[in-house]
């Protein structure tokens, strides 16, 4: 969702169509969330430990995870009703087509700018500004998963090769992990024989 990456792929692919990755804009509207959590707890001096649940879509809870969230609903009414704000946006991306995409990004946009919630119109005003860029996921269905993937094992790798002193052999260490086991087994064969 950065500018500058935006600008970048603008850049070089002048006729590509910018896709914001779903799970940029649903993390994003965590984010805002969890700060809006975090700093009311902090003002008010109770902690609740709901943080990882309150990451979780609705339809995902069992009533015993509802029963947790309860609490901090009551005492943090806000709370509660970004959370409701962030479900609304996931649902952005379960619409059948564009025009209802649209109209579900315009409805969270609304009850961001509705909620008088700082947090909230924050997370209105991204998405006023990147709302092309999000509805573009309708155009081609893209996202970034196989990317954030490989981005992820290179990152394991790199903690796993505890630094990189020689270039090569970790290049040559990535290839060799990333590459799919029937063709391993193929070279393993070849290399005995």
């Amino acid at each position: 969702m950065d500018v500058f990456y935006i600008n970048l792929a603008r850049e070089v692919f002048p006729k590509a169509k910018i896709v914001i990755d779903h799970y940029h804009v649903i993390a994003w509207g965590l984010k805002h969330m969890n700060e809006l959590r975090t700093m009311l707890q902090s003002i008010d001096g109770r902690k609740f430990k709901v943080k990882h649940l309150l990451m979780k879509p609705v339809h995902k809870l069992t009533n015993q995870e509802y029963k947790q969230l309860k609490p901090c609903f009551t005492t943090f009414p806000d709370v509660k009703r970004a959370w409701k704000i962030i479900h609304q946006l996931r649902k952005v991306y379960w619409q059948e087509n564009w025009k209802k995409a649209n109209s579900q990004l315009r409805k969270v946009i609304w009850l961001c700018e509705q909620s008088c919630i700082a947090h909230m119109e924050d997370l209105a005003k991204t998405l006023r500004r990147k709302k092309v860029e999000i509805l573009n996921f309708y155009i081609s269905r893209t996202t970034n998963a196989k990317t954030e993937a490989l981005h992820s094992r290179f990152e394991t790798m790199k903690r796993l090769h505890c630094g990189i002193r020689n270039v090569e052999r970790f290049a040559k260490r990535l290839m060799f992990c990333l590459l799919p086991f029937p063709v391993l087994t193929d070279l393993f064969a070849r290399v005995v024989y």
